[in-house]
């Protein structure tokens, strides 16, 4: 893996309930490093906010469109990338620009 490259993380919630996709960026969560971010900025509320977004809660389209930031421009210019650890995105979502380029 490159160190800029993004992958996802597609588990299961709970007992095999609905699909949960969560970016991982260097290799770890980004719901870990925006928990450490907010903590370390001193926000509130801070830590376990956030939880990955589930497609079956919303219809998001493709979610390679979606992550490409190229889905759903009903959204407005930023894209959910997070939810609310409740499983909503609505309720509490990190809200991103993406501009995908060509690799070299």
């Amino acid at each position: 893996m490159t160190s800029n490259e993004i992958r996802f993380e597609c588990q299961h919630r709970g007992d095999g309930g609905a699909l949960v996709i969560v970016p991982r960026i260097y290799g770890a969560p980004l719901t870990e490093m925006i928990d450490g971010f907010e903590i370390a900025a001193g926000m509130q509320p801070a830590g376990d906010a956030y939880g990955g977004l589930i497609p079956e809660f919303f219809r998001f389209g493709s979610m390679l469109d979606h992550f490409l930031g190229q889905s759903n421009n009903a959204m407005g210019p930023k894209t959910p990338v997070l939810s609310c650890q409740c499983g909503e995105w609505g309720c509490w979502p990190l809200m991103v620009r993406i501009t995908a380029r060509p690799t070299s």
